[in-house]
Order: C-alpha cells, then structure tokens, then sequence
C-alpha cells in the first residue's frame, strides 16, 4: 500500500511537478494520470534505476513546450525535420526562435532551350589573325631582331592585300550597280561638282524668294557687340537679296546702325527658349500653315526649273514655328544654305 511505506523525498519532488505541470497545462488531447497514480507506478518500479529518464515527468515536459500537440501514438511518423518544410521539427505555423534553413543553391545548368549562336567561320579566322598579329607586332618590337620584323610584316601584307581586294569590289559593285552610287547624288568629281553647285543655288534662290512672304528672321543684337557692327550689313544684304524681313531684338535697347529702329528685349527671347543671349545671332521664323477646310495641311511647293519642285516644309505651330539659325558672323551663303536646308530639307535627306 501508498500509505504503508515511505516515499523518496526526490521521487515525491518529481511527482508533485509533474502534477503541477499536467494542472497548469491542461491540454484536451492529454490524458494525464493523477498524482497518487504516478506515486503508486513509481513505487511499484522502486527498483528501477534512478538514473533512466522517467516517462511521465518527460511526457510532462513536453506537453509544458507544447501544450497544443498531443502526443502521437506508436505507430504515428516520427516529427518532421526541418528538410522537409517545418519548423524545428514541429508545425507552430510560423518562426519562433528558430534560425530559417538557408535556400538550396540554384542550379548552374543553363536553359536547355536558349539560343546558341555560332559565330561564322570567317569571324573565327579574323579574330585568330588579328591575336597573332598583335602578338607578332609585340615580340617585333620587343625584341627587333630581322626574322622577327620579317614576320610581322609579311602577316600586315595578309591584310593589305585583303583591303585591296576590298577595295576593287567596292568599286566594281558601284559601278555596276548605280543605286548604290552615291556619286549620283553628291558629285565628286570637278566638272560635276560645279554643276550641282550651280542648279543648287538657283533652286534656293527661287525657293527663298518665293516663300519669304512666310518666313522672317530675328536678328539678335547688342550696341556693345562688336561682331554685330560687321553681321549687320550681311543680314542687311540677304534681306534685300532675298525679300526676307528682318526684325532686329536689341538685348541692351540699343539702336541698330543698319537697320535703324530695333525691338527691345522684354522676356521676348526667353518666352521663346532662348536663354543664351549671345550676339550676333539669328533665328528663322516661319508663319504656321494654311489648313483646308477639310483640316488638311496646305503645303507650299515651288517649281525651280526642269522640272524640279521644292516643299516648304509645314508648320503645325499656331504661333508660328521658331528656328535659331545660328550665331557668329555668317556670310550671305551660309545664312542663304542654312535657311534653304531647315525650310525644305527633312533630316538626313540632304546627304
């Protein structure tokens, strides 16, 4: 009987904790044994060793670290590991004090399905030329001996006489194919160049002549600018030239010479980007276009002989459409080739 015999003061430690432990944490899925219970089992095993684990007390300790799992039958699978997608081996639904498993490493294995370019045989050997070649200019002139000098030079012949080959097909390929021959365009030649020039000038001599009553220029001047004292008389000149107007901006209200009454700048120039106030300078204006009564774009073309025509190119500004045509003194020319290119020209068709 319990209460016929003594009870070791550590086995009634460990009973009382253990009854303690199974009152505070009171889990429905544990089944504890009562106190006198335990007491009674572990006088029954009094000649147990002291020193295995009793299975009680640590099935108390279990349910104490967590009192929501209940322990699992003999049959059931072992706690999970941390591999397989839990937590320290047990499913809290979130870390606790455990340190998160470092990711496995990405495979190294390229994508089966990309693309692999081989490059042209012919790429291969220039390359595998050009690495000798480098290398044999480099032993030459490190150590310049005459069999080493030799050697570099009959590899550059390699080259030249590729480039020359190069060269009597290009020309060959003009030659038979004109639509590949520039030339057509821009002449080269003397004879040929004079004639362009010629036909070219007089395309914008008319062409400027015939659209000025819908362009001007805004001339930007200072009575400090030396320069402006020299560009004055030239603007005044292609004005007279061409028919174009001139409206002279004065950036200190100070009178011009030439052209007598002058405009002041009162935030004209920076109202229209201009910031830079450099002198002399001019800038093209060219007045919106006419539109139809459909909403269509009325395009000026001009005729300029032999069947040529030249477009003035449309204006989509309702203010009108502001160009800077350029600083520093120019010449007649310049400033005649310069407005005859930003007028009717797109870009990139002139060359």
């Amino acid at each position: 009987m319990l209460g016929s015999r003594k009870l070791h003061p550590s086995r009634a430690f460990r009973a009382a904790a253990l009854a303690l432990t199974l009152l505070s944490f009171s889990a429905p899925a544990l089944h504890a044994q009562p106190a006198s219970t335990a007491m009674a089992e572990e006088d029954q095993d009094d000649d147990r060793s002291t020193s295995q684990p009793d299975a009680a007390l640590q099935a108390g300790e279990t349910a104490a670290l967590s009192p929501d799992t209940a322990p699992a039958d003999d049959g059931a699978a072992p706690a999970a590991s941390v591999d397989d997608g839990t937590y320290c081996g047990r499913q809290l639904g979130s870390w606790f004090y455990c340190e998160q498993p470092s990711p496995p490493p990405r495979s190294q294995v390229g994508d089966p399905n990309a693309l692999h370019v081989r490059k042209p045989r012919e790429i291969v050997e220039l390359e595998a030329y050009q690495k000798a070649l480098e290398e044999a200019r480099q032993v030459a002139i490190w150590r310049p001996t005459s069999a080493n000098v030799e050697h570099y030079i009959r590899m550059q012949k390699v080259a030249l006489d590729k480039s020359s080959l190069f060269s009597d097909l290009w020309r060959r390929a003009i030659w038979t194919n004109p639509d590949l021959d520039y030339t057509l365009q821009r002449p080269t030649t003397q004879i040929a160049k004079a004639e362009y020039d010629n036909e070219r000038s007089s395309d914008r001599d008319l062409f400027l002549r015939s659209v000025s009553d819908q362009v001007g220029v805004f001339y930007v001047y200072s009575g400090t600018c030396g320069p402006c004292r020299i560009a004055s008389p030239i603007i005044k000149s292609f004005s007279d030239r061409f028919g174009v107007s001139v409206k002279v901006i004065s950036t200190d209200g100070a009178e011009n010479p030439v052209f007598g009454r002058t405009l002041p700048d009162h935030g004209q120039l920076s109202s229209w980007g201009i910031d830079h106030k450099v002198t002399p300078a001019l800038l093209l204006f060219q007045a919106p276009s006419h539109v139809s009564s459909q909403g269509a774009l009325r395009q000026t073309v001009v005729n300029v002989g032999d069947g040529r025509q030249v477009a003035l190119r449309p204006c989509t500004q309702a203010r009108g459409c502001l160009t800077y045509l350029g600083a520093g003194v120019m010449s007649v020319e310049d400033i005649a080739e310069r407005s005859f290119i930003l007028l009717s020209k797109e870009p990139g068709s002139d060359y």
